[in-house]
């Protein structure tokens, strides 16, 4: 599985969920009990999650999403086949827990990235 943020290809994904969820939404019902639902915008969640990472693919990680909004490409339920989605995201959590150090390189644990679609 590819991922691609700002065409830097990340390292040791392991998995990644395409969450579709509506925003800005207001439902109320009728006086027969239909429902009528006001929606203003779908947006995509993703769940990244990444195996251990080096330093250096830390710190170029950390450089790309220090930026309010990138661009993610990424495989998605909506383009069946080999067509990749691509839109902007920002990262909402990003978690990184040292594993240990070996010869001065650090090496991080499994990551969890959460990113929103703008």
């Amino acid at each position: 599985m590819d991922i691609y943020f700002n065409n830097y290809k990340l390292p040791n994904v392991i998995s990644c969920q395409v969450k579709r969820l509506t925003r800005n939404t207001k439902t109320e019902y009728n006086a027969e009990g239909g429902m009528l639902i006001d929606m203003v915008n779908r947006k995509r969640t993703l769940t990244v999650h990444l195996g251990g990472l080096r330093a250096s693919e830390m710190q170029r990680l950390f450089a790309i999403t220090g930026s309010i909004f990138f661009t993610v490409t990424f495989n998605s339920p909506e383009n069946p086949g080999s067509e990749m989605t691509t839109a902007e995201f920002h990262m909402r959590e990003q978690v990184a827990e040292t594993d240990y150090v070996w010869q001065g390189i650090t090496y991080y644990k499994a990551m969890k990235l959460v990113l929103e679609e703008r």
